[in-house]
């Protein structure tokens, strides 16, 4: 053996035990390095905001939705799994709604901090869990898992009313402390890891990427109204674009917004992503909430550049260690947190039987129930209804051409010689249907009749119409039918040929 190969026998190793030794010191390094938790501060703050919006809203229904006077729903009983949750009656859920409504307040200005959050945690997730049909949803979860890991961190440290009397009782406070950033890492991954979960999925369905998916949402008003889903659909080209664009970023998100510009590209990206699916899908709750984990991709860096800047142009101000004044007021607030939820639930539990929702307590005695007939009871337990004919179409469209398998070019007015395209769009599932697109003058007198079979896999029926020049100039109507029933109707004008318009007398 030489000695070059003993060297290099030697190296190696060392090389490797290094490579180990930088890996196991960045991964220490990112999960454990000290830092202020400022970023989880304002994610304390900001979260409970927006879980009040919906919680105020539900305050007065906590009996129907999560007691034994109510039709609470459990999670367990939704999926055929025992129900390990004790179902509260009307009083006590009328309690726990309000001692939720009090520490997402204490929560947010940061007053005892840590009880607050769990308190959060325990009793949000609970309810949710009772009512599976309308409380439980996708924001919910998001925001009880963010809940969970601010209650492992030390997010009161700063910017709270914990923090103001801990500088104010003591002395030789010199700033923020700092702790291990493992909290605000696993909050990042968090969201990260739904990105990337949610373009899994819909690599998966079929029916996103063809853009189908993504119209059908766009049309409904089933989350909330959605000013510019519609007008979306008349764009298809965009649609698919769209939907094509958002998985790609849900697969980099991940990989790329952990630092330098691509940090700050990802969260701008994110945010404009979820405000446009407030507007396009009508999603008001969720997007709000996934941006609320933005926050926790702002550092201590960050935050002391912007301190920076702000010193810049606000008045100075005199050095608090000069004006800190030591007195012995703290220890009666031992006292406050408690007494502050007792007399909130009193006051909650009284407001709600005097507001009364149920109309239990009136005058004229509480709402009695309507007996429901036979005929009714029969078709609600009907375990395979079937299907009116207007409920399997979802929209006709009409255009000047076929690109994609869309109808692009949407018009309703044409001319003679054109070419017109007829897209039916069903609702899913369907079975197997003969479906009619047929041409009727104003009169209503069928012209011309089209007929095709769509089968069970297929969304979109296309028809093609050539507006020859036997049609007189004048309006007509397509009208789809289906199972013998009209099911949809569109008006359109025909007009002269361009050659018959441009050979037509103008008056003088």
């Amino acid at each position: 053996m030489t000695d070059s190969t003993a060297i290099t026998n030697q190296v190696e190793p060392g090389n490797g035990m290094a490579s180990r030794q930088g890996l196991r010191t960045s991964i220490r390094e990112f999960f454990f390095a000290p830092e202020v938790p400022y970023g989880l501060a304002l994610c304390r703050m900001v979260l409970p905001v927006i879980l009040l919006y919906v919680v105020l809203r539900r305050w007065s229904h906590a009996r129907e939705f999560f007691s034994t006077d109510g039709a609470a729903a459990p999670l367990a009983d939704n999926y055929g799994y025992f129900n390990m949750l004790p179902v509260p009656s009307g009083t006590v859920a009328v309690i726990l709604m309000t001692l939720l409504v009090v520490f997402l307040v204490t929560m947010s200005i940061g007053w005892r901090t840590r009880v607050s959050v769990i308190g959060c945690l325990v009793i949000y997730t609970y309810l949710n869990m009772l009512d599976c049909l309308s409380t439980f949803t996708k924001y919910s979860v998001i925001a009880s898992h963010v809940l969970l890991l601010l209650s492992f961190s030390r997010c009161g440290a700063v910017w709270s009313v914990d923090a103001w009397l801990e500088r104010r009782k003591r002395a030789d406070w010199n700033g923020p402390p700092s702790f291990p950033a493992w909290p605000r890492r696993l909050m990042q991954l968090l969201i990260g890891l739904v990105y990337l979960g949610a373009a899994i999925t819909k690599i998966h369905t079929p029916t996103f990427f063809s853009g189908d998916q993504l119209r059908f949402w766009l049309m409904t008003d089933v989350n909330h109204s959605n000013p510019m889903g519609e007008q979306l659909t008349l764009y298809p080209v965009l649609v698919v674009t769209m939907a094509y664009t958002s998985v790609v970023w849900e697969i980099l998100f991940i990989f790329t917004c952990w630092r330098g510009h691509g940090r700050w590209i990802m969260l701008l990206l994110g945010a404009g992503f979820h405000l446009g699916t407030r507007q396009t899908l009508g999603l008001h709750i969720f997007p709000w909430v996934s941006m609320v984990t933005y926050l926790a991709f702002i550092n201590t860096r960050d935050v002391v550049r912007w301190q920076g800047w702000w010193a810049r142009v606000r008045p100075e101000k005199k050095d608090f260690a000069e004006v800190r004044r030591r007195t012995d007021w703290y220890g009666k607030l031992a006292l406050a947190f408690p007494a502050t939820l007792l007399v909130a639930v009193v006051l909650g539990v009284e407001l709600e039987h005097w507001i009364d929702p149920y109309g239990i307590r009136r005058q004229e005695g509480p709402h009695q129930l309507v007996e429901l007939d036979r005929a009714t009871v029969e078709a609600m337990l009907e375990s395979n209804p079937v299907m009116r004919p207007e409920d399997l179409v979802h929209s006709l469209e009409m255009g000047e051409m076929l690109v994609g398998g869309y109808v692009i070019g949407h018009k309703s007015t044409f001319r003679q010689g054109e070419q017109l395209f007829a897209q039916c769009t069903l609702n899913p599932p369907h079975p197997d249907l003969m479906i009619e697109c047929n041409l009727h003058d104003k009169e209503n007198r069928l012209l011309d009749r089209v007929q095709q079979v769509v089968p069970r896999e297929t969304f979109r029926a296309n028809f093609l119409y050539v507006l020859h020049d036997a049609l007189v100039p004048g309006e007509y109507s397509l009208v789809v039918r289906c199972g013998g029933q009209e099911v949809a109707r569109r008006q359109i004008v025909l007009k002269p040929s361009k050659t018959v318009a441009d050979r037509a007398p103008v008056a003088n």
